[in-house]
């Protein structure tokens, strides 16, 4: 239980908006050991039920504020892929 308690103290201490602690819970539990995790906008919208600009805007200022890396990626033919995001 201890474990699951000290996972909120870390997201009460991101200074940022309700909607980007969300995410970024969601990222954390979805990385692998190393912190990353492949996953689109729009299915980040989709588990949490907000809107995709709201995901889109809150991973920036997730971004921003050094909680996570975000890698964009390509298919060899330079399609666009779901981002790769590093929690930090």
């Amino acid at each position: 239980m201890a474990d699951r308690i000290n996972e909120f103290k870390v997201v009460g201490g991101i200074k940022s908006t309700v909607s980007a602690k969300m995410i970024y819970m969601l990222l954390s539990k979805i990385a692998d050991g190393e912190g990353v995790v492949q996953i689109s906008q729009k299915k980040i919208s989709r588990i949490l039920g907000v809107h995709k600009t709201t995901v889109g805007k809150n991973l920036w200022r997730l971004e921003k504020g050094g909680y996570i890396y975000i890698r964009s990626r390509y298919t060899e033919d330079g399609g666009r892929l779901a981002n790769e995001y590093i929690v930090r």
